[in-house]
């Protein structure tokens, strides 16, 4: 039979573990935001105790909050160096841009072939508060428009069917959102794009011609991406653009391959055909 302190004890473990789980998940969400709005800057070491100073709590929870974040790609551990804010570079950026194209056509082909009649409300409506709150030169990181913003297009996908599909998208969007807030800040303006695209996404989305929905997105996507690299340049470690390793990422599209022919094979020296003797002829 156990022993009545026994039991208690096991009891105050499970207690102080669902607390320093629960604390952790508040901290991750306040440190998330900050390093996604450039509060944390980029490549900066993450000091464990200034940390839970700043954060008011206590050490194992912010491990815990830390080791998540790494999990979402926005934290990195060093081994036994600690932890530090994820870096940016032009590399990244691009495999962000073209691995988002890619999933969040898939899942908005997949929405337009499922979405119902709420479906539809949802993305009418959060393009309409989108509209209502455009963005000023006066306040380039405003939250409330990039709720607002994420809202929208996480709409559009959201009757995908695909609970892993849309996980993935929401991580993309954090580590583009987070860019795209780096290069406001440092160039000082909004990223140039055209501001009636989200509008031809809603009508072509609710008139359910999924190719030209997925068109404009990528559009979209691509235009954005190109500003805020330009934005961004002279913080990015890496100045020159660069394609990801062919078959590493999916970022790697396979109808590209497809539209590459293969190398021409060149011709040896051996197979040239060889001038003729010079011996016989006649001077």
């Amino acid at each position: 039979m156990d022993r009545p302190d026994v039991r208690a004890s096991d009891a105050d473990r499970i207690d102080r573990a669902t607390e320093v789980r629960t604390i952790a998940q508040a901290v991750q969400g306040r440190l998330s935001a900050d390093i996604l709005f450039g509060r944390l800057a980029p490549d900066g070491r993450l000091r464990l105790e200034p940390l839970c100073e700043s954060y008011a709590v206590g050490m194992s929870p912010m491990r815990e909050a830390l080791a998540q974040l790494v999990g979402r790609g926005l934290v990195i551990q060093d081994g036994q160096r600690g932890f530090r804010v994820a870096p940016i570079s032009r590399r990244e950026l691009d495999d962000i841009t073209a691995t988002r194209i890619r999933l969040e056509s898939m899942a908005l082909r997949d929405a337009i072939a499922h979405g119902d009649d709420a479906w539809e409300a949802q993305i009418l409506a959060t393009h309409h508060r989108l509209v209502r709150r455009p963005r000023t030169p006066d306040r380039l990181v405003d939250e409330d428009w990039e709720r607002r913003h994420r809202a929208f297009h996480l709409a559009l996908i959201d009757a995908c069917g695909s609970a892993l599909l849309l996980g993935f998208c929401h991580d993309l969007h954090d580590r583009f959102d987070r860019y795209r807030r780096i290069a406001v800040q440092a160039a000082g303006r909004h990223p140039r794009v055209g501001a009636d695209l989200h509008g031809a996404i809603v009508e072509a989305a609710l008139a359910r011609d999924a190719a030209r929905t997925a068109t404009l997105l990528e559009r979209h996507i691509a235009e954005a991406a190109a500003d805020i690299a330009r934005m961004v340049a002279p913080r990015f470690p890496d100045a020159a653009p660069r394609r990801p390793a062919r078959g590493t990422s999916l970022a790697e599209t396979p109808a590209r391959s497809a539209e590459r022919s293969p190398s021409r094979r060149r011709t040896s020296g051996a197979a040239r055909p060889r001038p003729s003797s010079q011996k016989g002829r006649p001077r």
